[in-house]
């Protein structure tokens, strides 16, 4: 009887255990769910009031949603529209004489004061970055239809495993000097669902204002490229080259995510800390920012060659943590 006793009582602390990881689970995944669909509702939905024609109809409230594509789902890419991509950032360093501000990575607005990107925007032979650009579209014109807006940095925010020149943990968060006054030209973006798996997804979409070509000139005009991801076996593989040693030193980790192009399409210089983007499965108008730009194995755009993209997913706790 003791014996069934204990077994019992065994049984019952793995359970218990058990419910608890999945009550962690569910908290995880209902508050990136809820924040998405609060934006949602927020910058989509507007209640109008409405009146019947016949006499003594009361007026009736109704939910007006205008929730839908901007346009149908950089190198190889092509030119984002207007308001497309509300949620892209430009990071910078103010130079210490003059006006000019030397852009060179790319972020995403998460939160109402903090910009995702990668951690080894940080480090920069350009200067700390000190400069946020939001609302933007194409920063050479004075005509695009864009709201930019400038916005000084209160702290930059490495994850704390990253370690400088490797690709591994390669995460960081923008505070912002005051909080972004969201509308049709600046907004979050969505964080992943734990249980979404990008391999399986059809299409992916990068952007960013890097440059065009393997050393060439950056774009002034945001760009988006439409992406495949690879499999972990194939990107792994890839991994334990020569040449992909040099990258990965300690091999492919589940927190880097591979996505790429049999054609001359890939993410470059400048692009890094943009996102890499999945459509929302229920709201056409929000995308989910499942990677973050770090780097590639040989130059940019070479036919089925990927970059490297930090997979939001495996951070949730981190990022939500300074959300939250």
């Amino acid at each position: 009887m003791m014996l069934i006793e204990r077994m019992r009582k065994q049984h019952y602390k793995k359970l218990l255990i058990l419910a608890v990881l999945l009550a962690g689970f569910c908290e995880a995944q209902d508050q990136n769910e809820i924040r998405c669909t609060r934006y949602k509702k927020q910058l989509y939905e507007k209640d109008v009031s409405v009146s019947f024609f016949f006499p003594g109809a009361e007026p009736q409230t109704i939910t007006a949603d205008r929730c839908m594509t901007v346009a149908p789902l950089v190198v190889g890419g092509e030119n984002a529209q207007a308001k497309e991509f509300p949620f892209a950032a430009l990071l910078g360093s103010l130079e210490t004489t003059g006006d000019n501000v030397n852009w060179f990575c790319g972020g995403t607005i998460i939160s109402q004061n903090l910009v995702l990107t990668a951690a080894h925007c940080f480090y920069s032979s350009l200067g700390a970055i000190n400069r946020v650009r939001l609302g933007e579209l194409d920063f050479n014109s004075l005509t695009d239809d864009a709201n930019p807006e400038d916005f000084l940095v209160q702290q930059l925010i490495e994850h704390p495993s990253y370690r400088r020149n490797e690709p591994y943990n390669d995460i960081g968060l923008v505070l912002l000097g005051r909080s972004i006054s969201f509308n049709s030209y600046k907004q979050p973006a969505c964080l992943p669902s734990l249980d979404i798996i990008e391999e399986n997804s059809d299409s992916l979409v990068a952007i960013g204002w890097g440059h065009t070509k393997f050393s060439g000139q950056a774009s002034s005009h945001l760009q988006k490229v439409e992406l495949k991801p690879y499999s972990y076996e194939n990107c792994a593989a890839l991994a334990a080259t020569a040449e992909g040693a040099e990258i990965l030193p300690s091999g492919l980790w589940n927190s880097i995510l591979c996505a790429g192009s049999s054609e001359a399409k890939d993410t470059c210089q400048g692009d890094s800390g943009g996102p890499l983007l999945l459509q929302h499965p229920r709201f056409p108008c929000m995308k989910i920012v499942v990677g973050i730009t770090s780097t590639g194995f040989s130059g940019c755009a070479t036919p089925d060659i990927p970059s490297l993209y930090t997979r939001v997913r495996h951070y949730l706790d981190w990022i939500n943590s300074y959300i939250n």
